[in-house]
């Protein structure tokens, strides 16, 4: 069953591209790349968590990172936000990316929002244990989806004067989920999984709304 509701939310994101272009927009208007990347690292996220062969090298990967002696790290908790926060500090302090502050704040919000509503379906509906036995709403990777869809909109709102920004960016979410795992509150598949998702949501709402 939660195979079956695996493979029907993800078939129904692929199929919201037809659904929308029916209704007028243009198809140039998505960037395929990211849309591309975005879909292979929830599908490599959802393989990592249910197809036994592989969920064996992430089971191998925590017992390799995690250790009772690790002293537990929290600043994942806060810089999740920070690639977030920087388009929106820029903007007000003067250095202009694609869009005006209000304009950005629409595309953030509901970059979030989207990413939230289908992040909270796939947490309860599919209900994969946390590694370390806390609860059963482990995947996708909710810090892991916070910081890259930050990461996606700092890259878009300004990579191309700043590419560095862009870098940083995601290196940022590339160290919340690194830590994440660390930390041995999420899988392998939860924070590939979280990280498509949060590119996935940006890149449908620039695509509707810009």
């Amino acid at each position: 069953m939660k195979k079956l509701l695996t493979i029907f939310l993800l078939a129904a994101t692929l199929g919201a591209y037809g659904q929308w272009d029916t209704a007028g927009l243009r198809l140039q208007r998505l960037e395929v790349v990211p849309a591309l990347s975005a879909t292979a690292l929830m599908a490599t996220g959802t393989i990592f968590t249910y197809n036994p062969a592989a969920n064996s090298v992430a089971l191998s990967l925590r017992d390799k990172v995690v250790s009772s002696h690790n002293p537990k790290l929290h600043f994942d908790d806060y810089i999740q936000y920070l690639p977030a926060a920087v388009p929106l500090a820029l903007n007000l302090c003067g250095v202009k990316g694609k869009h005006s502050f209000g304009r950005l704040l629409m595309l953030e919000g509901g970059s979030y929002l989207l990413g939230a509503g289908w992040l909270t379906a796939f947490k309860y509906g599919l209900a994969v244990q946390r590694p370390d036995g806390s609860r059963f709403n482990s995947f996708p990777s909710g810090h892991t989806f916070t910081a890259f869809t930050g990461a996606e909109i700092l890259r878009r709102e300004y990579g191309e004067e700043y590419p560095w920004l862009a870098v940083a960016g995601y290196a940022v979410a590339t160290t919340v989920a690194l830590m994440r795992i660390y930390n041995n509150r999420h899988w392998l598949g939860d924070v590939c999984a979280g990280a498509g998702l949060g590119i996935l949501s940006v890149t449908l709402v620039y695509w509707t709304l810009e």
